[in-house]
Order: C-alpha cells, then sequence, then structure tokens
C-alpha cells in the first residue's frame, strides 16, 4: 500500500475501527480470543476491567491476584510470554506493564497500586518524526526476586533486577538493580536497611562510603540463596 493511499485511509476511517481493525489482524490463535481466562493460573483472580495489548503473551501463575484498571502492555507481535508473574502474587490498581523483552515477577511478590514497571521506550533520535509512531526500544530483562514489595506509586525503569525479599518505599523511582533483603526508597532509589540475616532484624546502613560499602558486602556474604530462601518462604 503506498503512502498517499495509507493518508487517504487515515482521513476517513474513524480512529476506533481502524484500532478494531487492528486488533483483529494481530489474532494468532484461541489465546487471543479467550483473553484473560487464557494467561490465568489456577484460582487466579483478574479483574475484568485489567487489559492486555496480548493477552497470549502474558503467564500468570496460580493464585494471582489482578486489581483493575491494571494494564500489561507488549511491544512486539512475536510468540511466547513477554510479562510472567509466578505464583501467589499480588498486583493492585492501575499498575502499567511496558516489556520489551521481557518482565519476570517472582512469587508472592507484593506490588501496590499505580506502579509503573517500564523495560522499554521509544527511540527520540529524530525529533521530526512523531515519538509515538517511532520504533520500541527494549531496555532488556526486569526481573524481581520471589516476595518483593514494590510501594504504591513506586517506578522502575530499565533492565533492572529487584533482589529476593527486597522492600522499595512507595513513590520510589528504582533505576539500578537492587540486592536481596534490603529496604530501598527515594528518587532515584537507594538502600537504606538491610535485612541482617542472623539476627532477623533490620540494621539501617552507615552514611560513610567505605563503611556503607563493607556492609553491604557482609550482607551479601551472610544471606540465603535464592532457592533456600524461598524454601524457608511461610505460606
Amino acid at each position: 500500500m503506498n503512502e498517499s493511499l495509507r493518508h487517504w485511509l487515515r482521513a476517513i476511517v474513524p480512529f476506533p475501527l481502524r484500532r478494531a481493525i487492528a486488533r483483529l489482524r494481530s489474532l494468532r490463535g484461541l489465546a487471543d480470543l479467550t483473553g484473560r481466562w487464557s494467561a490465568a493460573g489456577l484460582h487466579a483472580s483478574i479483574s475484568r476491567h485489567a487489559s492486555a495489548r496480548l493477552w497470549r503473551q502474558v503467564k500468570l501463575g496460580t493464585g494471582v491476584i489482578i486489581d483493575p484498571g491494571t494494564h500489561f502492555h507488549t511491544n512486539d507481535n512475536g510468540e511466547g510470554a513477554r510479562i510472567v508473574i509466578e505464583d501467589g502474587s499480588f498486583v493492585g490498581r492501575h499498575c502499567f506493564f511496558s516489556a520489551g523483552e521481557f518482565i519476570h515477577i517472582g512469587r508472592q511478590c507484593n506490588i501496590g497500586a499505580a506502579c509503573q514497571l517500564l523495560a522499554a521506550g521509544h527511540a527520540y533520535d529524530d525529533p521530526t518524526r512523531p515519538y509515538v509512531a517511532a520504533p520500541v526500544l527494549s531496555y532488556g530483562r526486569m526481573r524481581l526476586g520471589p516476595n518483593t514489595w514494590i510501594g504504591v506509586g513506586s517506578t522502575l525503569l530499565g533492565g533492572i533486577e529487584v533482589g529476593y525479599g527486597t522492600v522499595v518505599a512507595a513513590g520510589s523511582v528504582v533505576r539500578q538493580s537492587l540486592p536481596p533483603l534490603c529496604l530501598a526508597g527515594g528518587q532515584p532509589a537507594q538502600v537504606l536497611k538491610v535485612f541482617d540475616w542472623p539476627t532477623r532484624c533490620w540494621t539501617r546502613l552507615p552514611d560513610d562510603t567505605p563503611a556503607r560499602d563493607a556492609a553491604l558486602a557482609h550482607h551479601l556474604a551472610t544471606i540465603p540463596q535464592e532457592a533456600d530462601y524461598v524454601l524457608q518462604l511461610k505460606s
């Protein structure tokens, strides 16, 4: 189809109709027709007001809860899951997932309302081209380890990893990976406390940089491996 004909069709065909046609053209099979029911695991609860660009690219584990207003956006029409949420996790109201390559949420994670998980964006190398039509850029694979808690209104950006058992304070902006079993907050988020595994208590990190680095290194040396931690998670 040449460019002039495309512009002519855009001028006469209403946008809602063009969008409906595009969605029909993207259908690849039963998973797209059955929508959220095809994505859900056993006993999962997905609000009828939750949405996805392509449900076939979303996989939800057993007992997952998705609150109203949450949207899963995958930025290509390829096969296979791009957003995976494991067993027992909760996603609050009005969250937005934008997956370029992959977003993986571990088991029993708690994602508060109005959180943004952004693993993709648009190219901005040519400002003369509308950004909405610019190519999508993947920021890499985003991963949340088991039993992480992302506070209300937080934003996670890029191909980062949030370690198991970590808490992100409400309203934080996470631009770099966070270690396991820590409490982080701020814009950008920084590690404020670590969970001392031998004493089972939260400990504030020193303000002095060398002492802080030493405390973090000691923390990482004393915590269990992720698989061992998962075995100790209470039901």
